[in-house]
Formats: C-alpha cells, sequence, structure tokens
C-alpha cells in the first residue's frame, strides 16, 4: 500500500511498525487490507488519560435539558 494510502492513519498517530524497547500491550494494532489483497498491520500506543472535549462532555447538554424542565 502506498504511503499516501497510509497517511489517514499516520495523522491519527498509527505508524507500521515498533521501534525496539516498545513493549505491544501498551499500543492497540488494526489490520487493513490493500487492494492485492495483503494485510497491513499499523500500531497506535493507546492513550494513558481519555480526553473529553464538548461532544463526549454531556453535562453541559444535560444542564440545558434539565432547564427546560422547569
Amino acid at each position: 500500500m502506498s504511503d499516501s494510502k497510509l497517511s489517514p492513519y499516520i495523522k491519527i498517530g498509527y505508524k507500521t511498525s515498533l521501534t525496539k524497547g516498545d513493549d505491544i500491550d501498551d499500543f492497540e494494532t488494526i489490520t487493513i487490507k490493500d487492494k492485492s489483497g495483503s494485510n497491513i498491520l499499523l500500531y497506535r500506543e493507546k492513550s494513558k488519560k481519555k480526553s473529553f472535549d464538548e461532544t463526549t462532555d454531556f453535562s453541559k447538554s444535560w444542564n440545558v435539558f434539565n432547564s427546560h424542565l422547569n
């Protein structure tokens, strides 16, 4: 698979190989099949802490909902 096909995955943190000393348990993997049918294994480090933004934090929308009930 060409690098241009992999670039969207690389932009979000995936890489094609692990470096020496990396623990496989610290990485999540996905397998991508290219047009020829061969599989490409990609690795991305698991994030240690979850970050919440407004789309995953429903407290603001819950407060708006509750304000309309009164």
